[in-house]
């Protein structure tokens, strides 16, 4: 009698997944923690624990108290590890990631896999603190991947890899001196642009609050802001840039010192979707109407944006076109296995919204 197939338990699948892959030598000495695991394969810690209890019992690992799980001698069945793993580095776990970033995640995790390529996900803090070369070094001995991924990356992290020309590619804007190859939107000549549209509707105080992040897309949104000003040839034009910490408080506290000053402004550009819904409530609630008192412009887009009433004016890149750039950059770093500082900066499409107010009159005709 042949035996049926058995339905493998969700521990028996990620025991034997784990199992290939450390044969198939992909980590050398170190398995990843238990969090980049478990956001990897998207299951809880119990399952992850019992399914390497079972490698523990057939002697792939062993653990030790508050140390990461080792390999054991022999575990391994290759002599060197295929270079087929792409390796993502993201602040948090794909399940913690806006939708925008997610679906390009996945898109690339698609494309990777048709052309015979492994996309793995790791989030440490590490990476992104003032100890990052020694934790990346660790890393990089361990899994010598055929390229990097960096999101939401700090010039330090990318310096890094700049400087060791590692194949890598940057989802984000470069910071200067980094020679690597991104991907990213057009902040600088969005924010150049909307300065336009502000002025072609009368304003003449105009300010862009922007996260104080030091992330490079949120400099060039500083740069392009104030070049759309100085580039000007009206007069009495004030533009102001108010940095925030990305809290709900900070924002707010911005705000009431923003339009408590005589001179307040009349138009606002808002960096971070999220923030729009902050600033936009706060106003709102401190008697400053969208768009009679204060007209708005959001730098980014979000799908809930879509439901914000009034409707809100912004700047809409599609999903399905960033990540086709994104996807189309990292098959050229794998499959020519070297960095070329090559940019793909995307202008997005502008969407008119009741928060700009209403369009100028049309001059009359001659």
């Amino acid at each position: 009698m042949q035996p049926l197939p058995q339905k493998l338990t969700l521990v028996a699948q990620t025991a034997a997944i784990l199992r290939n892959r450390i044969r198939a030598g992909e980590w050398r000495k170190w398995l990843p923690s238990e969090h980049e695991l478990c956001a990897e394969y998207r299951i809880a810690r119990m399952t992850l624990r019992r399914a390497l209890q079972r490698l523990e019992q057939e002697g792939l690992v062993r653990s030790a108290q508050g140390k990461r799980r080792e390999i054991e001698p022999g575990a391994v069945q290759v002599e060197s590890p295929p270079r087929t793993r792409v390796v993502l580095l993201a602040r948090v776990p794909l399940q913690f990631l806006p939708p925008f970033d997610a679906f390009w995640t996945n898109e690339l995790r698609l494309v990777l896999e048709e052309t015979g390529h492994h996309l793995e996900v790791h989030t440490n803090r590490a990476y992104y603190g003032p100890g990052l070369a020694r934790s990346l070094a660790v890393l990089h001995e361990q899994l010598r991947p055929a390229g990097w991924v960096l999101a939401n990356s700090t010039r330090e992290m990318q310096l890094w890899f700049s400087r060791r020309q590692l194949p890598c590619v940057i989802v984000g804007s470069r910071h200067p001196g980094v020679d690597l190859p991104f991907v990213d939107k057009a902040y600088r000549a969005i924010c150049r642009h909307a300065v336009g549209l502000f002025l072609s509707r009368g304003h003449e105080r105009i300010a862009l609050l922007n996260p104080d992040s030091g992330a490079a897309g949120d400099l060039e949104s500083e740069q392009g802001f104030e070049e759309g000003i100085a580039q000007t040839r009206r007069h009495n034009i004030q533009g102001c840039v108010v940095r925030h910490d990305g809290t709900v408080s900070n924002l707010c506290a911005r705000l009431n010192g923003l339009f408590r000053r005589p001179g307040a402004p009349t138009a606002l550009l808002v960096s971070r979707s999220m923030n729009v819904l902050t600033v936009m409530g706060h106003l709102l609630r401190s008697g400053v109407r969208i768009p009679e008192d204060v007209a708005l412009i959001s730098r980014d887009h979000d799908s809930f944006l879509e439901r914000v009433v009034p409707s809100v004016a912004r700047y809409v890149v599609s999903p399905e076109t960033m990540a086709r750039a994104i996807c189309a950059t990292v098959l050229a770093m794998v499959n020519n296995g070297k960095v070329s500082p090559a940019q793909r900066q995307i202008m997005p499409k502008f969407t008119e919204g009741e928060t700009l107010g209403p369009a100028p009159p049309s001059p009359a005709p001659a």
